[in-house]
């Protein structure tokens, strides 16, 4: 569910309106995989659809997709830094994200983000 809730984050914003269809192009699944997934996510109130389709994410749904978001970024970054291919990278970032705790995110961005905030230097 993380994978729709980042998704839904990522292109809101990039185009301001979601739809399934967009969802389902981004994550390279089916259609009938997003509307299973939406479904899940309007029970949680995570994730909210308007008549004409546009989805939107509920506050406690931009907290997780943020949350996810954060630590997608963080991870391809770092193995990026060091030296892994940029597509491998995303992947296994996406992988990392759902697997690390809070706890253990949290003190792995203690210890290297000063690494990833002087990268361009």
């Amino acid at each position: 569910m993380e994978d729709y809730l980042e998704a839904i984050y990522c292109l809101q914003l990039q185009t301001g309106q979601v739809h399934s269809i967009d969802v389902a192009e981004y994550l390279k699944v089916s259609k009938p995989s997003v509307s299973g997934a939406m479904k899940a996510l309007r029970e949680k109130k995570l994730v909210v659809k308007e008549e004409d389709g546009v989805l939107h994410l509920t506050e406690e749904g931009k907290k997780l997709a943020e949350a996810v978001y954060e630590k997608h970024v963080f991870f391809q970054r770092m193995f990026t830094k060091l030296g892994v291919d940029e597509q491998v990278a995303g992947r296994d970032a996406c992988l990392v994200e759902h697997a690390v705790s809070d706890e253990v995110f949290e003190k792995l961005k203690e210890k290297y983000s000063h690494v990833l905030e002087n990268e361009d230097q």
